[in-house]
C-alpha cells in the first residue's frame, strides 16, 4: 500500500482562493473525495495524496507542486489511473499536470516497438522519416489506392489514412485495406522497395480492436487511430499483445486537455509521456507555424518527452501542419533525425505530381547532414 508516485502540477490560485487550499482539494478530490475531518488518520496517511514540495512560478498566483499517491489506488487499471490524474480536479479550472513518474507503474507497457523497432522494420536507420495521409473523403477505395500507389512508386516511407477516414460508404475500411495494402505491394514489385501502409482503425473499442485484426490479417504495415476517441486504454491493450504492427497515434478530440495556459495536460506530457507509456510508437502532434496553437518551444519539449532516457522505448515525434516542400530541412535542423515529418497539402501541389513531390521529400531526407539535433 506505501508504494507511491508522484505527480507534478502546475496550479493556478484564484482571487478567492489559495494554494494550501488548492493543494488540499487535490489530496483528497484526487482519492477519497471527502472532507478532511471527514476521513482518519490511516486513511489520510495511507489513501491519499501528500504534498512534497510547493514553489512560485514567475507567473502570478502559479505555483508548481509535487503531490504523491499510492500506486493502488489506481488499481493497475489504466482508466483508474487516469481518474487519478484528472478525474475531479479537471471540473476546476487552475490545475495542469506537467509530469507524472509513470515509470514506476508496472501495468504501462510502453511501445511495442519504438524508433528502434520501426527503423528495423523499415529498414531505414540513418535518417527522418517521410510521411503523408491519403486523402480527401470522398474518394472511392480504388481511388484512395491508386493515390497510395503514385506515393509508393515516389518512394515515401508511411503512407497512412487521413484520420476522418473509417468505413464511410463511398470507402468501406475493408475494401480500403485491401486496395492500400495492394497498392504498395504493386509499387514495391516495380521499384524493389516497399512503402509503409498504415490504416486508419478508429471505431468503438471492439471495432478497433476487429479493425487491428484485419489490418494485420491483410498485410498492413502498421495502424493509426485515435485513442482520445476509443479509449486510452485501447492504446495500452495492443501494446501489451505485442502484436505484429506499430501504432501511429493522432491526436484528435484531446485539443482540450492541452491548449489551455492553467488547466489540462502539458503537451509534452499527454503527446510525449503518457501516449509513449500507453503504447504509441509515434506521436502526431500540431506543428508550430500550422494552423494550430502550438509554439515551437512546446513542439521541442514533446519531442524530448517522447525520446528522453526512460523504462519505455523511445518513439518518433511526428509533427503535422506548418511543414511543407520548402521548410523541410529546417524542420529537419531543429528536430533532428528521430523524426517523421507529417506533409499533407504540399505533396498535393506539387506542380509535377505526386509520384515527383514523394520523389523529392525522400531526397530531401537522404541528403539532410546527420548531425542535427536529436
Amino acid at each position: 500500500m506505501d508504494e507511491r508516485f508522484q505527480i507534478h502540477y502546475e496550479i493556478t490560485v484564484s482571487e478567492s482562493d489559495t494554494i494550501e487550499s488548492a493543494l488540499e482539494t487535490i489530496c483528497l478530490e484526487q482519492t477519497v473525495e471527502m472532507p478532511a475531518d471527514a476521513i482518519s488518520q490511516e486513511i489520510r496517511e495511507h489513501i491519499a495524496g501528500k504534498v512534497i514540495s510547493v514553489k512560485p512560478t514567475a507567473e502570478k498566483d502559479t505555483y508548481e507542486a509535487i503531490i504523491d499517491f499510492p500506486i493502488a489506488n489506481t488499481g493497475g487499471e489504466v482508466t483508474m489511473l487516469l481518474n487519478l490524474l484528472f478525474g475531479n480536479i479537471s471540473l476546476m479550472p487552475g490545475y495542469k499536470i506537467i509530469d507524472a513518474e509513470l515509470e514506476k507503474l508496472a501495468f504501462l507497457p510502453g511501445p511495442a516497438y519504438g524508433i528502434e523497432g520501426v527503423r528495423k522494420k523499415l529498414e531505414i536507420y540513418d535518417r527522418a522519416l517521410s510521411c503523408t495521409a491519403i486523402k480527401p473523403l470522398g474518394f472511392t477505395a480504388e481511388e484512395f489506392g491508386n493515390l497510395t500507389y503514385e506515393f509508393a512508386l515516389g518512394g515515401l516511407d508511411i503512407i497512412k489514412d487521413d484520420h476522418g477516414l473509417t468505413n464511410q460508404r463511398y470507402a468501406p475500411f475493408e475494401e480500403r485495406l485491401k486496395a492500400c495494402v495492394a497498392a504498395v505491394e504493386r509499387a514495391a514489385d516495380k521499384t524493389g522497395r516497399r512503402s509503409a501502409y498504415f490504416a486508419n482503425i478508429t471505431g468503438s473499442p471492439d471495432v478497433t480492436l476487429s479493425r487491428y485484426e484485419m489490418a494485420c490479417e491483410a498485410g498492413a504495415d502498421g495502424v493509426l487511430f485515435m485513442p482520445h476517441l476509443t479509449g486510452l486504454e485501447i492504446l495500452s491493450r495492443l501494446a501489451a499483445q505485442n502484436g505484429p504492427l506499430p501504432m501511429m497515434i493522432h491526436p484528435a478530440f484531446s485539443g482540450s486537455q492541452t491548449i489551455h495556459d492553467d488547466q489540462g495536460f502539458s503537451p509534452s506530457f499527454l503527446y510525449g509521456r503518457l501516449w509513449r507509456s500507453l503504447g504509441a510508437d509515434f506521436a502526431i502532434y500540431p506543428n508550430a507555424r500550422g494552423r494550430f496553437s502550438y509554439t515551437q518551444d512546446e513542439c521541442l519539449a514533446i519531442n524530448h518527452a517522447a525520446r528522453s532516457n526512460s523504462r519505455f522505448a523511445r518513439i518518433f515525434p511526428t509533427p503535422g501542419g506548418g511543414i511543407n516542400r520548402a521548410t523541410i530541412p529546417k524542420w529537419l535542423s531543429l528536430y533532428g533525425s528521430d523524426t517523421v515529418l507529417l506533409i499533407g497539402g504540399s505533396l498535393y501541389k506539387h506542380p509535377d505530381g505526386i509520384q515527383e513531390a514523394a520523389r523529392e521529400f525522400r531526397q530531401l531526407l537522404e541528403n539532410q547532414p546527420k548531425e542535427a539535433e536529436s
